[in-house]
């Protein structure tokens, strides 16, 4: 998470993460410190994740998660296959809606201001703004996938959009969908997802919970559960990340999201055992 840090700040603890065998590295898309705006630095995830793809050899590369809002799909299945071909394999694709509680929450907390400064629109309605992950990511597959695109939808249109090269992994990078448990955001993964950021979740309580719905999700389209990653953050003191990672391998998470203190990043990375999740 690149908040507040310069690249070579950010080079350092991705390098030192590789060292420390950890299987990825994700960044924020965020344009500037949210949610409430400073004048703190806030590299964009993409450039970074390019340069980082060059510096490390192993570690593979995410953002946890981009916001479709953001960019045009189109674009960024163009960006994807470029980069992927960079990282020579190693990308991982976090997208999600933009925050579905953000419509709630916004007049407290201040979402609203980022997307304002960048003269981004942004639809308070959670339902619009999962609407339109969906139709991205149906044309973003589509793209990774056949030669030559056409896609008309409600939010995008591309017309005879030519994707080349496509991405070294097969058929696509891994797209993890992060967001919360809400039956529009369910379908969503249930139908798209090889990975699940459960946004808020970090005790096993919120990993039963969320595991339930999501199964319930899939049932009704005919598809595994077991075929979709979960993903929680671990947050806390040293002891108490080593005791998380325990207990979340115990439950079966399949990826422990690691969110050390600010300027602690490097003494975590060098203490913690993480062979405990390995």
């Amino acid at each position: 998470m690149q908040d507040g840090l310069n690249y070579k700040e950010i080079k350092k603890i991705a390098l030192e993460a590789e060292r420390a065998e950890l299987d990825s590295f994700w960044l924020l898309d965020h344009l500037h410190a949210s949610p409430k705006p400073d004048e703190q630095q806030m590299l964009e995830c993409w450039v970074v994740l390019s340069a980082l793809a060059v510096e490390t050899r192993r570690i593979r590369l995410g953002m946890l998660v981009q916001n479709v809002n953001n960019r045009n799909p189109a674009l960024v299945a163009k960006m994807t296959t470029t980069l992927d071909q960079i990282s020579e394999g190693r990308l991982e694709f976090g997208i999600g809606a933009g925050g579905t509680n953000r419509s709630q929450r916004q007049n407290s907390l201040g979402y609203e201001s980022e997307f304002n400064a960048y003269d981004i629109p942004f639809p308070m309605r959670a339902a619009k703004r999962i609407d339109k992950l969906e139709e991205g990511l149906e044309l973003m597959k589509m793209m990774w996938t056949q030669n030559i695109s056409t896609f008309k939808g409600k939010y995008y249109n591309i017309k005879n959009a030519i994707c080349q090269p496509k991405t070294v992994q097969k058929p696509y990078p891994p797209i993890w969908i992060g967001g919360g448990c809400g039956n529009r955001m369910l379908k969503v993964v249930a139908k798209h997802a090889d990975g699940w950021n459960i946004m808020g979740a970090s005790t096993v309580d919120d990993y039963n919970k969320s595991l339930k719905l999501l199964r319930i999700a899939c049932n009704k389209i005919g598809r595994k559960a077991d075929d979709i990653k979960i993903s929680m953050r671990v947050t806390g003191s040293i002891e108490d990340c080593e005791k998380n990672l325990i207990k979340f391998k115990s439950i079966g998470l399949n990826l422990a999201m690691f969110r050390p203190p600010r300027g602690k990043e490097i003494e975590y990375l060098r203490t913690l055992k993480f062979n405990h999740f390995k």
